[in-house]
């Protein structure tokens, strides 16, 4: 059920709930809390090809492999970002490692999941708004392909016509005439094509923001019943 945010009161709530989520899940990840925080004054602390440590603004990918921390001038560390794992050493990991990894990595990014939709909206009634706006402009251009195709077709019709005309009377078509249909065929493919493409990931959105309403609702709910 859509909550009601259009009276005051429970708009009100609606705030709460999201900023007692918000909360919620910075303290969960309080890594991620502190690095958002403390970007301005912090530094890669990383290991050079000498092997010698340097603080440094960026990381270079081939640093990053080397692993890396973020630390401030005095020394705390803020986030520890482990070395990346050769293919080897992924292998000789056991399966139940594996699985671990693979379960701290969809906790991770559920989190980010949860923290950017209750970002990005205050109640689900925002994201149906935004959901309509974004189903328009796919209407918009579906429907400009759509005059495309139709005027490509106009097109080949008369320039197919005018060569019909041409072998009833039993002139020999002109090379730039056939050219010119072949190519208008072409371009009409490209643009059907074009037309179920932008169909589908229409589709897509939809979809997304259907999963994406569900969680909202559920963190909301979460929130005030805390």
């Amino acid at each position: 059920m859509v909550p009601d945010t259009h009276s005051p009161k429970r708009f009100q709530a609606a705030l709460a709930a999201r900023r007692i989520v918000i909360a919620l899940l910075l303290a969960s990840a309080p890594a991620l809390a502190e690095v958002k925080t403390l970007a301005k004054n912090t530094f890669y602390r990383v290991i050079n090809e000498q092997g010698r440590v340097e603080l440094k603004e960026t990381v270079t990918p081939a640093e990053a492999k080397r692993g890396y921390s973020i630390v401030t001038l005095g020394g705390y560390v803020v986030k520890e970002v482990a070395p990346e794992m050769s293919d080897e050493e992924f292998a000789a990991l056991s399966a139940e490692q594996k699985a671990e990894r693979d379960r701290e990595e969809r906790e991770r990014q559920e989190k980010l999941y949860d923290e950017s939709l209750l970002l990005r909206y205050s109640s689900v009634i925002d994201l149906e708004a935004e959901r309509k706006r974004k189903l328009r402009e796919f209407d918009v251009r579906i429907s400009i392909l759509r005059n495309n195709l139709h005027s490509l077709k106009a097109k080949s019709v008369t320039q197919q016509a005018t060569a019909a005309n041409l072998e009833r009377r039993g002139v020999e078509v002109p090379p730039q005439l056939t050219q010119n249909i072949a190519d208008l065929e072409a371009e009409m493919k490209e643009s059907e094509l074009a037309i179920a493409a932008r169909i589908k990931e229409k589709a897509q959105i939809d979809d997304k923001y259907d999963a994406d309403g569900v969680r909202l609702e559920s963190l909301l709910a979460r929130a005030v019943r805390r």
